[in-house]
C-alpha cells in the first residue's frame, strides 16, 4: 500500500491542471459545508448504482469524485479498502473529517479525473457517482481508469447526460434567450466513448426528477453542491429582481412542485479483454 500511495502522490505532484478546472474545483469547494444537505439527486442515483450493480467482491476501491464521502463511508463500511479522490480540496477535508468522525479509514487525495494520479493495475474497482460528466474527454478519461484497473476489475459510474436540466433551461430561454445550463453528452457519445476506452458491460439510462417548492429552491439545490460552474463562458447567475420573476413565470409547474429533470447514464463495465 506505501508502494501505492507513493505512486499516486507523485503521479499527482507533476499533473498539469487545466484552467477550468479550478474554477470548477472552486465551486465545489465553496459548497462543500452545504453539500450534503442538498445531494438528494446524487443520494440517488449513487444508491441505484450500486442497487443494479448487485453484491461487489471485496478489495481495493477507488471513489473518484468522492465529495463529502458519503458513498466513501457507505463503501468502506462494507468492508472495501478506500481512496477517496476529488477536484476539491475542501470536499477531501469533508471526507476526512467524515471518516474520523464515523470510524472509518480511507486514503484521500486530490487530483483531476483526466490527470488521474493512479498507478497502472493497482486497484480492484472504481466507482464514480456523478463526477464524470466534468471530465475534458470521457473516452480518455475512462481508458486512464481502465489502465488503473487490477485483471477482473470494475468499473462503475454515473454520469449527466443530454437533456438534463431541461426545465430550467427552457425557462432561461424564455427570459433571455441566452445559453445558462451546460451541455451534456448525448446516449450515443457516452456509448462510444465506453467502447472506444474498450470498456463492456451493462449501460442504461434513467431519468430523475427532483420536485422542488420555488425556483430559488431549485437554483439554491444547484448551487448547495456546487454544481454551478458554466463551460464555454455561459451566463451564470441571477441578474436582478425583475429577471427572477420572469424565470418563476417562466418555470414549468407540477402538482409536485417545481420539477427539475437529470438525465442519468448507469453504467457498470470491464475491460473487455478481461
Amino acid at each position: 500500500m506505501a508502494n501505492q500511495t507513493e505512486n499516486w502522490q507523485r503521479s499527482r505532484n507533476h499533473a498539469q491542471t487545466p484552467a477550468d478546472k479550478s474554477a470548477i474545483g472552486d465551486a465545489f469547494g465553496k459548497a462543500a459545508a452545504s453539500y450534503d444537505a442538498h445531494a438528494e439527486l446524487q443520494r440517488l442515483s449513487g444508491n441505484r448504482l450500486l442497487e443494479l450493480a448487485g453484491p461487489l467482491s471485496l478489495g481495493s476501491l477507488l471513489d473518484l469524485g468522492c465529495g463529502s464521502g458519503h458513498f466513501t463511508e457507505v463503501l468502506a463500511k462494507q468492508g472495501h479498502a478506500l481512496t477517496g479522490l476529488d477536484l476539491s480540496a475542501e470536499m477531501i477535508k469533508f471526507t476526512q473529517a467524515r471518516a474520523e468522525t464515523h470510524g472509518f479509514k480511507v486514503q484521500t487525495f486530490v487530483g483531476d479525473i483526466d490527470q488521474l494520479p493512479v498507478a497502472p493495475a493497482s486497484i480492484d474497482k472504481v466507482f464514480s457517482n456523478l463526477a464524470l460528466q466534468w471530465s475534458d474527454d470521457l473516452s480518455a478519461a475512462l481508458a486512464q481508469l481502465k489502465r488503473s484497473l487490477k485483471p477482473g476489475g470494475q468499473l462503475l459510474f454515473t454520469t449527466l447526460v443530454d437533456g438534463s436540466l431541461h426545465e430550467l433551461a427552457d425557462a432561461w430561454q424564455h427570459v433571455d434567450g441566452r445559453p445558462r445550463i451546460n451541455r451534456f453528452l448525448t446516449r450515443e457519445q457516452i456509448q462510444r466513448a465506453i467502447a472506444n476506452a474498450g470498456l463492456t458491460g451493462t449501460v442504461q439510462f434513467e431519468p430523475i426528477t427532483l420536485y422542488f417548492d420555488s425556483v430559488m429552491a431549485v437554483m439554491r439545490s444547484l448551487k448547495g453542491v456546487g454544481a454551478t460552474h458554466l463551460h464555454q463562458g455561459r451566463s451564470q447567475g441571477l441578474t436582478g429582481k425583475g429577471q427572477i420573476r420572469a424565470l418563476q413565470n417562466a418555470y414549468s409547474r407540477a402538482p409536485q412542485g417545481r420539477p427539475l429533470t437529470y438525465q442519468l447514464c448507469f453504467a457498470i463495465v470491464r475491460p473487455n479483454d478481461a
